[in-house]
């Protein structure tokens, strides 16, 4: 499904993909990423998506043809992968603060929707709405629901613009809220994962949910990528990753591994770089340059 420019290089379309939401997912940068590799490497039949997550690389590689296997060590994201690929139901109904705390821990597909669709930020720890606004995202999520919305931006619009105009106002605090309701990130999240269910080529997804050094690979036309927790950025499970063992596994392997990061050792070249806005904290919105780093290996054809 490449396409080959003037030089006889692979390409594919630039796109955002459709993925779980996942804080620092590449679902904007997917496609550039897949990009470089071929412009480095040429073509490679399988890619091994090793730090999954939201499986926004899985995806975009999955579209252009190739053979795609996707692990995730967080139990719940995978088996909420898993769930979607099966066609299991996407429950849009209200998770309130109490279930959300409830199911949270849980490593079963539910917990790991509950995790990355009502979460701050995609932190996978906090729930996504501050109390003071909770009961006003529940009442326009319920009205959404019971007023035909079709998972479309301008239903959306146009029933949250009807939702302000017959809400009525107790007082000025209210109206404060009210005036902050330009989304609801939950169902917005929760689209993208029925259009991730739609898409055909999901049926030929490999899972696994294992640690990135214990998921072998078939042949050396084969291309690892590593989306790793950034060693400069903290994350919820980065205390249980060690980079310098990543590093020398890295090093030690036969075939191409490309690794996501902001900075990594000399052992390892920088091919692309790429400049966009954060995601990688509930808070944050900084323009950052992130790079795409090669460890020098091509495999064999």
């Amino acid at each position: 499904m490449t396409n080959l420019d003037l030089w006889g290089v692979p390409y594919i379309k630039n796109k955002v993909v459709n993925a779980i939401p996942y804080m620092g997912n590449k679902r904007k940068l997917a496609t550039k990423i897949i990009n470089a590799i071929y412009q480095k490497i040429g073509d490679f039949d399988d890619f091994y998506d090793l730090f999954g997550g939201g499986a926004s690389m899985s995806v975009a590689t999955l579209s252009a043809g190739h053979n795609v296997h996707y692990n995730e060590l967080n139990t719940g994201v995978c088996n909420l992968l898993r769930h979607i690929k099966a066609g299991g139901e996407i429950p849009n109904k209200w998770v309130s603060r109490e279930e959300f705390k409830k199911h949270i821990n849980n490593d079963d597909w539910y917990g790991g929707l509950i995790k990355t669709c009502w979460s701050f930020g995609n932190d996978q720890a906090s729930y996504l709405f501050g109390q003071d606004i909770e009961e006003l995202k529940h009442q326009a999520h319920e009205y959404l629901l019971e007023n035909g919305y079709d998972w479309t931006v301008e239903i959306r619009i146009k029933l949250l613009a009807e939702f302000k105009t017959q809400k009525k106002i107790i007082d000025r605090f209210e109206l404060q809220q009210l005036e902050r309701l330009e989304q609801l990130e939950q169902l917005q999240r929760l689209q993208r994962l029925e259009r991730l269910q739609q898409l055909e080529q999901l049926q030929r997804l490999e899972i696994t949910n294992k640690s990135y050094n214990d998921v072998e690979y078939k042949n050396d036309n084969t291309v690892l990528y590593c989306d790793i927790p950034y060693n400069e950025t903290k994350s919820y499970q980065e205390s249980e990753f060690s980079h310098e063992d990543f590093y020398k596994w890295a090093l030690a392997q036969n075939v191409p591994v490309f690794i996501s990061e902001y900075n990594m050792p000399n052992d390892f070249k920088c091919i692309s770089e790429f400049i966009h806005r954060s995601t990688l904290s509930a808070s944050a919105n900084n323009e950052v340059v992130e790079k795409l780093f090669w460890n020098g290996k091509r495999g064999k054809k």
